[in-house]
């Protein structure tokens, strides 16, 4: 299991109602993440894994792994190119 990490340093997040904002520091950059997504990104703790998440997520919303999957990996790829992970 690889851990999956948030840019350490350059963020910092709020809860707003049902969406988390993020801030990148850096480049003045603001993302909102709400329902899936804002799961996804508030088990990204530094320990757990895709595998994990995507396991969690099924059982949570009692979902196909494999449609979770698909969502879980469009995040991480979308949060990665826009900096919001340590690679």
């Amino acid at each position: 299991m690889t851990a999956i990490r948030k840019a350490s340093g350059d963020l910092i997040e709020t809860n707003v109602d049902d969406e988390t904002i993020i801030v990148a520091l850096q480049s003045g950059q603001l993302y909102s993440v709400k329902d899936t997504s804002a799961a996804i990104w508030r088990m990204i703790d530094g320990e757990t894994g895709r595998d994990a998440i995507i396991d969690a997520l099924a059982q949570e919303y009692r979902a196909d792994r494999a449609e979770i999957a698909k969502d879980v990996d469009a995040f991480l790829t979308d949060a990665r190119n826009a900096g919001l992970l340590a690679c």
